[in-house]
């Protein structure tokens, strides 16, 4: 058995990812004509763990605010929310999937409850309904009338013999 078989799995991760920048160090150098040392590497790799460290706490966060326990695109587009060309990329990708948050969401709505009106209540909701009705007619109280109706309007068909004093 190899030394990497008893690492824990986070250790493992470390590992396998700081394998993988000193990959993409030395190709970048090859290819730019450029020397990265091993220390240089080693920051680097250091640098990318705890950055995606924090996009996987992040991309929790995200899915857990929207009441899920998946991550899909969304919480992903919403991480690159400030890098405008990573944004424009994932849009681009994205086109062609359907998106996780249009699928249909259960409603969290509290119903409301109205209270139990008696019998009483609405005969006297009633009544002062017809009090106000009848007080209304008691005073001759105006409202709208065709008069005035006709002069706004300017209604052809009005009656002509009307005089509008001021």
């Amino acid at each position: 058995m190899t030394l990497f078989e008893y690492l824990k799995t986070s250790e493992k991760v470390r590992s396998a990812l700081h394998r993988d920048v000193v990959a993409i160090c030395t190709e970048a150098s090859h290819c730019l004509g450029l020397e990265i040392t091993r220390p240089a590497t080693a920051i680097i790799a250091e640098l990318v763990f705890r950055k995606v460290s924090a996009y996987g706490l992040d991309l929790e966060a995200f899915a857990k605010h929207a009441k899920r326990s998946v991550i899909n695109q969304d919480d992903v587009k919403l991480l690159a929310r400030r890098n405008s060309s990573l944004r424009d990329r994932l849009n681009g990708l994205c086109k062609n999937t359907p998106s996780a948050s249009k699928d249909k969401r259960r409603k969290t709505t509290v119903p409301v409850l109205k209270p139990e009106t008696t019998r009483k209540e609405v005969d006297d909701e009633n009544q002062s309904k017809k009090q106000k009705v009848s007080m209304d007619d008691e005073f001759n109280l105006p409202g709208p009338s065709k008069i005035s109706d006709d002069i706004v309007t300017g209604d052809p068909n009005a009656d002509d013999d009307i005089i509008v004093m001021d």
